[in-house]
């Protein structure tokens, strides 16, 4: 088990168990793609991110998804096993159409997208539209510069 140590008021240092979200044995990393379904509203959004929020924490992935009111990107982050389920749950998902694995990979990094059990972001313009064409290390170059430009939440340190 991991610790950190935290400075308290009555007593000098304590040793805390680190958010479980830090923990990723064997880490493995899948980006995808894929577009609202045409049945599907928008609002139905909003049941994906809270959903995912508590099954992710259980099964200790962080993630990132960014939806710009019809495509979905999202960085799925946790142990190897794990993440390939998730995201075949995910591509039988009838709210998703279009499913494409644009990258996955061994992560040397731990929580190189995702702070959390899930991170939302929206994106306001077309900057997704840019991962259409691309594929592998080149995705992670590209997500990661679209970042700075993404409304995100603020960290949840809690989920």
């Amino acid at each position: 088990m991991s610790f950190h140590i935290v400075a308290t008021p009555a007593i000098d240092y304590v040793a805390l168990p680190l958010p479980e979200t830090h923990r990723m044995p064997n880490a493995y990393q899948l980006i995808y793609l894929s577009r609202l379904a045409e049945a599907a509203s928008p609002a139905c959004v909003a049941e994906i991110v809270r959903v995912a929020r508590q099954r992710n924490l259980a099964f200790h992935i962080n993630s990132l998804l960014v939806f710009d009111g019809w495509r979905f990107c999202q960085t799925l982050e946790g142990e190897y096993a794990v993440v390939c389920d998730l995201a075949d749950r995910i591509r039988r998902d009838e709210r998703h159409t279009g499913f494409r694995v644009l990258h996955q990979a061994e992560s040397s990094a731990e929580n190189l997208f995702g702070r959390s059990s899930l991170d939302y972001a929206l994106s306001y313009d077309d900057s997704l539209g840019g991962l259409e064409a691309v594929r592998g290390p080149e995705t992670l170059v590209l997500l990661s510069g679209l970042l700075p430009r993404l409304d995100r939440e603020p960290a949840r340190p809690d989920l």
